[in-house]
């Protein structure tokens, strides 16, 4: 019996607010009451992305191993190298990047840091929807 395939829609869904949180963003002109707040939406939509990818893929890494225990105690950097030998990763070290950045959320009160992430979080998106892309691909084999 085939165990039941992981919903990837959390993902696509989450991945769907990120993308229009930045578009709404980028849309205000500087100086415009409403661009700190979109940028905290791009912040929020950036952090709980990464941590549905980041799940999801020690979940789909699990599925695919004959040792689940093993894939479930990985460390972050052995979960991207598994990953980047799964297929699913074409650059792990873009995520030891998106991993610092999220690390760095909880200091978005810094308006310098804040910024930083919100900027970076547009290139973030691309590697998710390619982290997306590969989940789903190898889910449907």
């Amino acid at each position: 019996m085939d165990a039941p395939a992981i919903d990837l829609s959390p993902l696509r869904k989450a991945l769907a607010l990120l993308i229009e949180a930045l578009a709404f963003w980028d849309a205000q002109p500087e100086g415009a009451p409403l661009k700190p707040h979109l940028r905290s939406s791009v912040i929020q939509s950036f952090e709980f992305t990464y941590e549905l990818s980041v799940r999801l893929l020690r979940r789909v890494l699990i599925e695919r191993s004959e040792s689940a225990d093993r894939v479930a105690d990985l460390s972050f950097n052995d979960l991207l190298r598994a990953a980047a030998d799964a297929g699913l990763m074409p650059d792990p070290t873009r995520w030891r990047e998106w991993r610092e950045m999220r690390n760095a959320t909880s200091h978005a009160y810094d308006e310098a840091k804040a910024q930083a992430v919100a900027l970076r979080a547009c290139a973030f998106a691309t590697d998710a929807a390619a982290l997306l892309q590969a989940l789903e691909a190898s889910h449907a084999r």
